[in-house]
Parts: C-alpha cells; structure tokens; sequence
C-alpha cells in the first residue's frame, strides 16, 4: 500500500468502514501481486488442486518462508494451515515440529482435528449454536458438535480457500466470509499476515472487519513436538511446559465446554507457572493430560503483550516461546487423537489410560440442568504441591471389548496418537458470547478486529 491508502486504527475505530476502505485494508494492489516471485525468502509453488463448491479444479499454493538461519515454515493457502516448522536444535540440525500431512487431499479429508489450520470465525464453543445481537436478533450457527457450535461450523475458515500475495518479505491471506455464512451475520473480511524474522520469529498478525455486528475469535491450530513431528508420545513426555497464567476456565464434562467460571491454578495440578515436566506432571492431572484454557496474566492493561507459554524439550535443546496479545491460551496434548488400529482395550503395558492418578481431586458441581463441572484439581498437601516425582503404575482395569479406530495417518505414513504433539493456542474467551462474564468477542462494523501471535524457536544453551 501507498502511503496514501494507510490509514490509523483509531481512525477505524471511530468511523463507519466504507467499501474502499475494505478493499484497501484486506485486498492486495496489482503492484503487490507482481512482486510475489520476487523474493528470495519466501518461494512461491504449486500444492495440488481441489474442486470449488461449482466443481471447478482450484489450484493450491504452498509458500515456503526461509530466513538467514535456514529455519522453513511452510503454509498453504487452503485453509490457511502452516504445514511445516523446519528448526535446528542445540548442534544445528534441521527437523519438522509441527504436525501436519503429506498431500492435500490428506488435509481436507483426513484432517479432522483441524492440524495446522486457521480456526474461525470462532474457534472453540459457541453453545447450542445460539447467538443474539444488541438488537435482539436471533442467528441459529451451524451445529457441528453435538449440537452445539464448534471451530467456526462444518465449513470453518480452516477448510476454505484463502487467496494469497507476497509483499515487503510477508506472507498475505485474506478471505471473505459471506453474510450468513455458517450462520454468521455480517461479511466479515479477514487477513492474515506470516513474517519469519532472523531471529526463527514466526510473527502472526490477524486483521478483521465486518459489515455487521458479528463473534471473531482466530486461532492457529497448531500440534508441535520440539523432538520432531515424528517421535510421538514418548518424546512429548520429555517436554517441559510453562504457562504464565493464574486462572483457568472451568468445563463441563464430557465434552469440555465452559460454564462461564473462571478458577484460580493455586495448589492445584493446572498450576504451570514453573515449568512442568509432562512425564512427571500428567500422572496427577485428570484424564492424564492438558485439554484446558487457561486466563493469561496481563498485569493492569487489557491489551499488554506478554510471554504466554514456553515449550522445552531438553534432549534436542530445542525451546519455544509463544508471545500474545490475546487474553487466553489453550492448551491440549492431543487429549483428542485416538489410539490407532484394532486396539483391545486390555492395558497389559503402561498406557494413558493406565495412569492411576491418587493425588489428584475432583469436586462435582452440578449446574442447573443435568451434567457436572471438573473444575477443581487441587493437591492434597502441601508437600505434593511441590513433589511432581510419580511413577506411572499400570493398572488392572480390563475391558473387553474391541473398538476399531480409524488412524490419523500424518507425514509420511507417522501414526499420531494421543500425547503425539501439543497445541498451545492464544485466543480469546472460549464461549464468550454464552457467557457475558467473558470479555466480548463481538466485532462491530464501526472497528477492527486485531490480534497477534509471536512463536519464537530457540535452542537452550546445554542440554545436560
């Protein structure tokens, strides 16, 4: 853009978005489409093709982000999904961290839990599908999940054609999501801008506007193992977690939608302001594993960017620190991946769901209506707050029955499993417009919807 087109986000916030404006703030000039081969960091191909809604062929295009440290992250413009993290560990050496697939057919038909992908309009919940404007107006969203409404409905951002351009080393998506699209109000225009920096920064800037009122809450959904996205549960084990949050959303069991209360982590198994290591710290947490948002620490400014969560794996040396201006982040071990095969569930070896967890404590809360809420998992004492040295025992439990579980087949035939990788994911309140408690999600047409996300790669200085 020329300096003529820029304009200022308080100049947004206070008047109505006009057409141009749309056009100039989220759509690439003639200019920035020419200068997509013309960069030396960032390389332009070909991914494959789709068939659109009309079963016309669409071509899909992978851009490769490089930097001097021959660091590559790799993303598609379907879906908005980053596919690849090639990063060095402590000797200098290359590997793939992130989750993902070898194809895009694997991507839109064997990606079921959104691997990579851009989640939205609303990532998460939005109960029974129900929302109601300032007017009164009533929008039924797609029902996706057991009634209720889930990462943007059966066709979210992430399983949709973005268009791209390449500009001043960035990488540039948009897309428009339709009025009534999903069940959405308003057109909502977004972009989304990838910077790799010198420093192994991937930089995420997230940019909105909407002709009506409507709920956005974007988030990158990405799986990472630091050891590589092929070593699986046995290395995320070996991973160290910390989470620079005090509080934490309370769910409702089974399936994990919050109530609207906000619980503290003190002397409870959530409490990851120290780093934990994930063998020693998942034989005490419930369900043996993290499926959790937590309320990052912000200080006194709302809008404070801050350290939100750091990731270490000590073996390779590799580290990673996700940087956010956004109020929250989940965090999810895989709880969701299936074991894979014909699998009898006799435990005759230590699995997960083997895990005896005797420190760990539930209190039921029973809302007004029928289930429960695990919302409490405090330690016992004192001394266990501070003694996360467990064995993990194998139980007696037998079941049997056989269950057939269809694998997730990931890069170059790797099985993910459960614990195969971990998503740390900055959004904002999960379920916000159920629960008026929670700072609103809700974007006006009078402003703009902007976030970021900063996932800095590292390496520690010894791994001894």
């Amino acid at each position: 853009m020329n300096n003529s087109k820029k304009f200022s986000s308080e100049a947004i916030l206070l008047n109505p978005i006009s057409d141009d404006i749309f056009n100039d703030l989220i759509y690439e000039t003639e200019e920035q489409k020419k200068s997509v081969y013309n960069t030396d960091l960032i390389i332009v191909d070909n991914y494959g093709c789709i068939k659109d809604d009309n079963g016309q062929s669409v071509q899909v295009i992978k851009y490769t982000l490089k930097n001097e440290q021959k660091a590559v992250i790799e993303i598609i413009n379907y879906g908005a999904t980053v596919i690849s993290c090639w990063v060095p560990n402590a000797l200098g050496e290359l590997e793939d961290v992130l989750l993902g697939f070898d194809s895009i057919e694997d991507y839109r038909l064997q990606n079921t839990h959104s691997i990579g992908g851009t989640l939205g309009r609303v990532t998460d919940y939005i109960s029974n599908g129900h929302l109601e404007n300032e007017k009164g107006e009533i929008y039924e969203l797609n029902k996706n999940r057991d009634g209720h409404h889930f990462n943007g409905g059966e066709k979210g951002f992430d399983k949709v054609m973005w268009d791209g351009y390449v500009a001043n080393g960035e990488l540039v998506l948009t897309y428009s999501s339709k009025d009534g699209e999903e069940g959405y109000p308003g057109t909502f225009h977004a972009r989304i801008t990838f910077r790799l920096t010198c420093k192994n920064e991937l930089v995420v800037d997230y940019v909105g506007m909407t002709s009506k009122s409507t709920p956005v809450n974007m988030a990158l959904n990405m799986f990472f193992n630091l050891a590589g996205q092929n070593t699986g549960e046995s290395e995320l084990m070996n991973h160290s977690i910390m989470v620079n949050a005090e509080e934490y959303m309370a769910i409702k069991e089974p399936e994990r939608r919050p109530v609207g209360l906000i619980k503290n982590v003190h002397r409870t198994c959530l409490d990851l302001r120290v780093p934990r290591l994930l063998k020693k710290a998942f034989p005490i947490v419930p369900g043996f594993g993290y499926n959790h948002t937590f309320k990052l620490f912000k200080g006194k400014e709302r809008k404070a960017f801050n350290l939100a969560a750091s990731l270490v794996h000590k073996q390779s040396g590799r580290m990673l620190d996700i940087y956010t201006d956004m109020p929250c982040v989940y965090i999810n071990t895989a709880q969701d991946f299936p074991y894979y095969g014909k699998s009898l569930l006799k435990e005759e070896v230590m699995k997960v769901t083997d895990i005896e967890a005797p420190l760990a404590k539930f209190n039921n809360y029973e809302d007004e209506q029928e289930s429960f809420i695990s919302d409490e998992y405090k330690f016992a004492s004192d001394e266990e707050e501070h003694n996360l040295d467990y064995e993990m025992k194998a139980s007696s439990t037998q079941i049997d029955y056989v269950q057939e579980i269809k694998p997730i087949k990931g890069k170059s035939n790797t099985i993910y499993s459960k614990h195969s990788g971990i998503c740390i994911r900055p959004q904002l309140f999960p379920d916000a417009v159920t629960h008026k408690n929670f700072n609103s999600i809700i974007i006006k047409p009078s402003n703009m919807y902007s976030q970021q996300v900063i996932y800095k790669f590292g390496v520690i200085v010894s791994t001894d």
